[in-house]
């Protein structure tokens, strides 16, 4: 289905339609992922849930390399330019890509016998495989706006998965049997989803073939980034891992694991507001509002629920894992200080200006200043200490993205940034979930206590998203509308 905006429509409206959206294709495999890990968590003792994790975090990493930036740098386009890049690729450049793919994937299988994995090496090797070009393709039909189906197929996939590890807990199935059902639902998504693409690509016969090397330099940043971000999010667990035993690897795992379906909702955002930034004749100075707005929606949802970690850190621990990993609490601590930072995208701009190299350069600094800290730290507090190497660099390189966007925009950092209604936010509900925390710890159980701090900062979301789509409080409000061409499209 083409989900596309009327002529005159407001711009704002469909940044946030999109978003939406893409969140809600990424939702469901999330929602089963997490499903999955507090199944795992509570039920399998904690050396079979390390061996576990171990095997996701190492099929993430390699994933990510062996997809070379592909979906990212379809994203960065239009869709006729997309669709000249795909027809001006020769046949030497293809076996080229899919040798890349198959060395990877036989690396990874390879790595699964040395580590001892749960699942088997010849099938670790072939989910990767077949994962790669999942993820170039959904970025194309994407591009294509064929969002209803992408989402189709994505909540298919979660319900294969949600129901294989609900059959492993209950011991119906073993793991190897389970990795079997994710490659017949991944092999069956991957022939989908080439339809789809099939289909796109035909919509643009009239592009004209463009040689790779015309986009050499994009791409080329484009993978070394998100290699480099990729190893940032994963290098500590994926370096733990093969160190680890594997129940203490499953204490730091879950100790630093990230804010579940919060990295889609950013995700979406980014995609969207990239594409929304192709749109023809947009001023800066439009681009720059919309960033605004966007950062402005996104800190109402990221602040409470910042708080509500921050509050309820020890009750949710309680709840979620039933008191197995409360060793895991410093650790959660420490690693959700980043998060007040994920309320704005501070690569979007540079990455439609072409700064691929600001960015590649960012993230390396990021990566090096992590790993320079990450020892003397671990010496003076611990687990904890690698977890807050990683947040220190974060903050380093936010601020070194924020000065290049403010020196190529020619304006102060200050003037990029929300800065008043961030302030008011960040007070606001800090104080009132601290005063929420309270008065739930003198009358509730900490069951009840995270039910009731959860529904509280769920319905802020809600109010927020609400808001947002009826355009009240310009949360989302640009100057101008403009037509969208089916050339100029978001997703």
């Amino acid at each position: 289905m083409n989900v596309m905006p009327k002529p005159g429509g407001s711009t704002s409206g469909t940044l946030l339609g999109n978003s939406a959206y893409i969140f809600l294709i990424r939702f469901f495999p999330a929602l089963a992922s997490v499903a999955a890990l507090v199944w795992l968590s509570r039920y399998m003792e904690p050396a079979y849930y390390g061996r576990y994790q171990s095997f996701w975090v190492q099929w993430q990493v390699l994933q990510v390399v062996a997809c070379l930036g592909l979906p990212t740098l379809v994203l960065s386009y239009p869709a006729a330019r997309v669709s000249g890049l795909a027809k001006g690729i020769t046949r030497k450049q293809a076996a080229l890509l899919g040798s890349w793919m198959l060395l990877v994937a036989i690396g990874f299988a390879l790595l699964q016998q040395y580590v001892g994995s749960p699942f088997g090496p010849w099938q670790a090797g072939t989910f990767l495989l077949l994962s790669t070009p999942v993820a170039v393709l959904e970025a194309f039909a994407l591009l294509g706006r064929q969002l209803r189906s992408v989402a189709l197929l994505n909540v298919a996939y979660a319900g294969v998965f949600g129901l294989s590890h609900a059959f492993l807990v209950g011991r119906l199935l073993n793991s190897e049997q389970l990795l079997g059902w994710l490659l017949v639902a991944n092999l069956l998504r991957l022939v989908a989803l080439g339809q789809l693409a099939r289909r796109h690509y035909r919509s643009q016969e009239s592009a004209v073939p463009i040689q790779l090397h015309t986009v050499q330099s994009l791409w080329m940043h484009t993978a070394l980034n998100e290699v480099v971000q990729m190893l940032f999010r994963w290098v500590d667990k994926f370096a733990l891992n093969f160190v680890l035993p594997a129940a203490l690897f499953a204490l730091y795992f879950n100790g630093t694991l990230d804010v579940p379906f919060l990295p889609l909702l950013l995700g979406a955002t980014g995609s969207a507001l990239l594409l929304h930034f192709n749109q023809p004749g947009l001023p800066d100075a439009e681009r720059l509002a919309t960033l605004k707005s966007a950062a402005t929606v996104l800190s109402a949802i990221v602040f409470p629920l910042f708080f509500f970690l921050l509050f309820f850190r020890y009750e949710l621990f309680g709840v979620v894992f039933a008191h197995r990993y409360d060793g895991a609490v410093p650790l959660f601590l420490v690693s959700s200080l980043v998060l007040p930072l994920r309320a704005y995208n501070f690569t979007a701009l540079l990455q439609h200006k072409g700064c691929g190299r600001v960015i590649t350069t960012g993230a390396l600094l990021d990566l090096l200043l992590a790993f320079a800290l990450m020892y003397p730290l671990y010496r003076l507090l611990g687990l904890s200490g690698v977890a807050l190497a990683f947040v220190i660099s974060t903050y380093c390189q936010a601020g070194y993205y924020l000065a290049q966007t403010a020196q190529l925009l020619g304006q102060s950092w200050v003037d990029l940034l929300p800065c008043r209604p961030w302030l008011f936010q960040f007070v606001g509900f800090g104080i009132g979930l601290f005063l929420l925390h309270s008065l739930l710890a003198a009358v509730f159980s900490e069951q009840l206590m995270v039910v009731v701090g959860g529904s509280g900062v769920g319905l802020v979301v809600l109010l927020v998203v609400w808001r947002a789509k009826t355009g009240k409080a310009g949360l989302l409000h640009t100057p101008t509308s403009e037509k969208v061409t089916p050339e100029r499209i978001g997703h």
